[in-house]
């Protein structure tokens, strides 16, 4: 495979042509695309796992006609602490216009399932339908009220947690009366997650702790992707198309421990890298959004306000990348690559080329491709 490698250096003759061919592919996926976004929450009860009951965010299609008198949606980190949504809608019916790619979202450590709502509402507006559970004994909340699980069993019933959601969306899609009936393309399915998330996208594809790979997964995106607990052999077997996005000063999953190996092991393809120029760890979530509306909650808990402010010190702090610049790459580079992936949207291909990466200051792009 040819390895083909780009930094930011400047405008060319190249990248005025790879900027021409992506503008012509459609939305720029690193900005809201065309459709409106829904949100809702319900719950996945799952048979194979008693008591395990997931809290699931479901982000969709909407049509932007029916968005007038809608009300904006919040996420609710504990009571009395309701973030707004950036751009999605509760109530809001899907659009008629699919079925859909279903993108499962995973968070990271400690985390909660809309964490990460820049690129779930994003893949959202650009034709997706999201899922993404509560990893329970892994949350925000968990870690609070000392229901925190092992890191063996984290693992697998992230895992299990995968594959539960999909299997819930699947049959809401193929059933009736449900908000999903009809939505989504069974056969275009991928994953995407941060950090510990990262490593459940990862490995969804591949299997781990005897728990088997999931099939239906198409193509994988890991943000920040802690990949150590995966074995090289793990890595070996990963043949869905992959990207893998990090920051170059990330501390918590460094590129050189969780991306150079994955990135020399894994034979899926093709298979790409970005590494962001000074960015963190929690430049691939939402904590830098909660931090900016800290005046807004002035009865949060003082342990809230600690650990939002702790986290932003790796994702928005002097020197580092710009929140909203790491939040756009993200955007454009994961979503340009699910379109094409999974969408069919091939034109967004021009997205993902060393050409059209060597106008982007900051960012390292990479891609093998097959032979």
């Amino acid at each position: 495979a040819s390895v083909l490698v780009a930094c930011g250096s400047g405008p060319s003759a190249n990248t005025e042509d790879a900027r021409k061919q992506a503008a012509a592919a459609g939305s720029a996926p690193g900005e809201p695309g065309p459709f409106a976004v829904g949100r809702a929450t319900y719950t996945v009860p799952n048979a194979g796992r008693p008591g395990r009951t997931l809290t699931v965010d479901v982000w969709y299609p909407a049509d932007l006609a029916r968005t007038s008198g809608a009300r904006r949606a919040g996420y609710t980190v504990i009571p009395g602490v309701v973030i707004p949504a950036r751009t999605a809608y509760s109530g809001l019916p899907v659009s008629t216009k699919g079925p859909f790619p279903l993108v499962v979202y995973s968070h990271g450590s400690g985390g909660l399932r809309f964490v990460s709502s820049f690129i779930t509402e994003q893949l959202a507006s650009h034709g997706f339908v999201v899922v993404a559970p509560d990893h329970t004994g892994n949350t925000a909340l968990d870690g609070v009220t000392g229901q925190t699980v092992s890191q063996a069993q984290n693992e697998i019933n992230r895992l299990g947690d995968v594959r539960a959601v999909i299997d819930d969306a699947l049959a809401r899609s193929a059933g009736r009366g449900d908000m999903l009936s009809g939505s989504i393309k069974p056969d275009a399915i991928g994953v995407i997650g941060h950090s510990y998330g990262g490593f459940t996208a990862l490995a969804s594809a591949t299997g781990h702790r005897g728990i088997a790979a999931d099939p239906r997964v198409r193509a994988v995106v890991g943000l920040a992707a802690y990949t150590i607990p995966m074995t090289d052999a793990e890595l070996r077997r990963l043949k869905v198309p992959t990207m893998l996005i990090s920051g170059t000063d990330d501390a918590t999953a460094t590129p050189e421990r969780n991306t150079d190996r994955p990135w020399n092991l894994i034979p899926g393809r093709p298979l790409y890298r970005v590494d962001l120029e000074h960015a963190a760890h929690h430049s691939f979530d939402d904590v830098c959004y909660y931090k900016s509306l800290k005046s807004k909650f002035p009865d949060a808990p003082q342990i809230l306000v600690t650990t939002v402010e702790e986290y932003a010190k790796t994702g928005c702090a002097k020197g580092l990348m710009p929140i909203a610049r790491a939040n756009r790459l993200t955007d454009q580079y994961a979503i340009a690559f699910l379109l094409d992936q999974l969408a069919g949207q091939h034109g967004y291909g021009a997205y993902l080329t060393p050409e059209f990466s060597a106008g982007e200051p900051g960012v390292q792009f990479a891609v093998e491709r097959p032979e």
